[in-house]
């Protein structure tokens, strides 16, 4: 048998929120495209001068171009381990980066992004702003004003209930959650 302590009250939660495309998303899809026709036609216009190198330059270009496009897929994992808070960002469901974490004792505030609070935590300046959230205006959005690797952050993102009812087990002062 493994040597893990693990208790009664110990707390794993996990949601993944998939990132909506915008309008500059949409605009940035049709750059590519009309990149890789752009490609494509030089390929073919100066076919005779690359010559046999042209099917090896059309399997190079197929590929950066389905890398751009995929990569514009963009996932956001929030883990909530008994108050600890970790935000990765999952790129075409290839690549993953930690950029975010935090304790929930570290934070210095977590509430809705409609509230007093978010309009005075605007006023702040030298902050930088994480967008973890599907949409930014979503009403289901919460955000959180902490360090990360020693920056001032404000994190936007969207918890459950049950993530936000175990941050505030750990912080209750500072999460403005009221449970239903």
């Amino acid at each position: 048998m493994d040597n893990i302590n693990v208790r009664k009250d110990d707390v794993f939660l996990e949601k993944i929120v998939a990132r909506r495309k915008t309008g500059k998303d949409y605009l940035k899809i049709a750059a590519v495209i009309i990149g890789a026709l752009v490609v494509l036609f030089l390929l073919v216009l100066f076919n005779q001068v690359v010559g046999f190198l042209t099917p090896l330059l059309l399997v190079g270009a197929g590929y950066a171009f389905y890398m751009l496009l995929t990569g514009m897929s963009i996932e956001y994992e929030y883990i909530v381990t008994n108050g600890d808070l970790d935000i990765d960002q999952i790129i075409a469901r290839r690549k993953r980066k930690r950029i975010y974490s935090c304790q929930a004792k570290d934070m210095e505030i977590i509430a809705k992004l409609d509230s007093d609070e978010w309009r005075q935590a605007q006023r702040q300046t030298g902050r930088k702003l994480l967008d973890c959230s599907a949409v930014f205006n979503s009403p289901d959005n919460w955000f959180i004003l902490s360090e990360y690797k020693n920056q001032r952050v404000t994190v936007v993102f969207e918890p459950d209930e049950r993530m936000l009812r175990n941050l505030r087990r750990f912080n209750p002062s500072k999460v403005k959650y009221i449970p239903h």
